[in-house]
């Protein structure tokens, strides 16, 4: 019996030790007791992947309802995540306003443009019947300029490829440093002025149709945000909260605004982050615990942050230009700053740079240490120097120090794309993205390049809407592949990504360079069959109808030039979120990343009426998500 006794310990303690060892350790970035919460923007350790028992949605609708637990709508557009902690959720908007309808707006500006051609025709009658000398000259010299410009529009690959809403802003750049473009201006102004000079109706008619133009493309400002509180099984509103900030930002940017920052919670305060220059702490009850402003850098532009917000123990990490005072860093650039979560006090800032385009991600190094990744380089002048990648090290020995610096070798219009990505990595490698068509993988122990992979030969899976099936294209080259920015997430040896311009999601294997691209379809049709490969388009409305969205890419067709917030990947799930609002949940251990990959695709809103541009929050059994008009709650009740 004794024996029996004895064997039966032992088996159980060589079961202890059995499951002690597959049991995975628990990272120490994790948020403390954050299970099943998602204290910030990647969640409770901010890599925006968890492992759960919990059920997890993969299939919903908000057009339908299915599977929907609650929506809301919101008062204004945002872009920030949402943090979750137990029964309260967390998320900033924009502050409303007055403004009219954009219907209103526009049938003002139609009757002010009927007015205003209709004088114009008259008067431009009259100098005919007149037969005008003056103005058949200023006639004439318009017809050459005129018909160079419209030879260069129509040769230029970018104006033709973009989109009607993209086609007037592009045109207005080229004109500008165009010397024909700058001829026909010109001319144009000649031709109209002399025209608008004959008429003081006509002239006033002008201003008028000018100023409701301007209102008609929409836009709106603030300096401030709005933090709200959320209860999260029913989506009431316990409370809200003015961020103060210091710079005018504008609504809903393609590429982030000033609420791009989620909020941070660790379940007794909250904390939001205005990426225009405030930040705040409160009690979960919505009291003022500290407050503090900043200058964003302007030479840093754009000074919105995109994806990213970080709490590491008692420390908020965020992005700004160098401390008043501080002479030992450049003033332009953007740092890494760590503040006291309970006080609001800097506590260090890294001696390394980053851009503002670039979302930090928290990581554990190969022997366990705690650490965050940061990147340098990018388009339009971002000044941060040496292009590249540091890990910092949130060790307490050596906190906000340079494990180790790496700089590559080609130039930044080349290499520095790299980070405008989410930079997510683990104990083994970081990701890197060159321009388009390469990838480069960084050991995380040493900073030194352990392979550099092309992203231009694929293994393409289309579909063929002829045959209602995919067709299979083998080591397809393809011309100048570009990579959606800030829409990437690494899982294993895996690179998962939303193609740009092109709807495809792909997969990347760093190890044998192997690139899979799927298909997906562009929209659903009310009957549930999928849109495929037509472009598709938004009214960029918020939910009064107020078109505060003033970048035209806002409009696009749900895989346009704009920052999409990093994929959400819950088990072997991986939640992708296009700008129209569809959700496309991948099964990242597919054995072939082809149609059988594609799990669901679920829409957050009405067809042409929804846009996002967020990642989306998994906590207590339910998916968060949100739309410039809605916070939504996908799941059981």
């Amino acid at each position: 019996m004794k024996s029996i006794f004895k064997s039966l310990l032992y088996y159980l303690s060589l079961v202890s030790v059995l499951i002690s060892c597959n049991t995975p350790k628990k990272s120490g970035v994790i948020v403390a007791g954050s299970e099943n919460q998602w204290p910030m923007s990647g969640g409770p350790d901010g890599s925006w992947k968890v492992e759960t028992s919990n059920s997890v949605p993969t299939k919903w609708s908000v057009r339908t309802g299915e599977n929907i637990k609650w929506k809301k709508t919101l008062p204004e557009g945002g872009q920030s995540g949402i943090a979750v902690w137990k029964d309260k959720l967390f998320l900033t908007i924009n502050p409303p306003n007055n403004d009219s309808k954009h219907t209103v707006i526009v049938a003002k500006y139609n009757e002010a443009r009927y007015t205003y051609d209709r004088l114009f025709d008259e008067e431009l009658e009259l100098l005919k019947k007149r037969r005008d000398t003056k103005f058949k000259s200023i006639k004439n010299a318009l017809i050459l300029p005129q018909k160079e410009w419209e030879t260069i529009l129509d040769k230029n690959k970018p104006y033709q490829e973009a989109s009607i809403l993209e086609r007037p802003s592009i045109a207005k750049k080229m004109m500008r440093k165009d010397k024909k473009g700058k001829a026909y201006a010109e001319a144009l102004k000649s031709y109209n002025s002399y025209i608008h000079k004959q008429s003081k109706a006509l002239q006033d008619a002008y201003i008028k149709f000018l100023n409701l133009e301007k209102a008609k493309r929409g836009g709106a400002s603030s300096k401030d945000i709005i933090l709200m509180c959320l209860n999260a099984n029913s989506g009431d509103v316990l409370w809200d909260k003015v961020i103060k900030g210091t710079v005018e930002s504008q609504y809903n940017y393609g590429f982030s605004d000033a609420t791009t920052p989620c909020p941070i919670t660790d379940g007794k305060l909250v904390w939001a982050i205005n990426a225009s220059g405030g930040m705040a702490c409160f009690s979960l009850t919505g009291e003022l615990v500290w407050e503090r402003t900043w200058q964003p850098s302007m030479g840093g532009k754009p000074f919105n942050k995109q994806f990213d917000s970080v709490l590491y123990d008692d420390l908020i990490l965020n992005t700004e230009p160098p401390a008043e005072g501080d002479i030992t860093r450049n003033a332009s650039w953007n740092y890494l700053h760590a503040f006291n979560k309970n006080t609001g006090e800097r506590v260090w800032v890294t001696k390394e740079a980053l851009t503002h385009y670039n979302t930090p991600v928290l990581g554990e190094t190969k022997i366990g240490k705690p650490a965050i990744l940061i990147g340098r380089g990018g388009p339009h002048g971002v000044p941060e120097r040496p292009v590249g990648l540091s890990l910092i090290s949130l060790s307490d020995n050596n906190e906000g120090q340079a494990l180790w610096n790496w700089e590559p070798k080609d130039a930044n219009e080349l290499s520095g794309w790299g980070a405008l990505s989410t930079q997510h990595w683990d104990s083994e490698k970081a990701s890197w993205f060159y321009k388009g068509d390469e990838h480069v993988t960084v050991n995380t122990s040493t900073g030194e390049v352990i392979s550099k992979k092309q992203l231009n030969i694929v293994n393409q899976h289309k579909y063929d809407t002829k045959t209602s099936s995919y067709i299979f294209n083998e080591n397809l080259a393809l011309n100048h592949l570009t990579n959606q920015r800030h829409c990437n997430i690494s899982i294993g040896n895996n690179v998962f990504y939303m193609v740009r311009h092109k709807p495809f999601i792909a997969k990347h294997n760093v190890v044998t360079g192997l690139n899979e691209h799927v298909e997906v379809p562009q929209e659903i049709n009310e009957d549930g069959s999928f849109v495929w490969n037509t472009s598709q388009e938004n009214d960029g409305l918020n939910s009064k109808g107020q078109l505060h969205a003033l970048d035209v890419r806002t409009r696009g067709d749900g895989f346009q030039k704009c920052f999409l917030g990093s994929p959400t990947a819950i088990n072997n799930y991986i939640y992708f979120t296009n700008a129209l609002g569809i959700v496309y949940v991948m099964d990242a251990n597919a054995e072939r990343f082809d149609e059988s990959a594609i799990v669901a695709i679920n829409d957050l809103g009405e067809r042409g009426k929804t846009w996002s541009v967020n990642s989306l929050t998994y906590a207590n059994g339910h998916i968060y998500h949100r739309t410039m008009k809605e916070i939504i709650c996908i799941g059981e009740n």
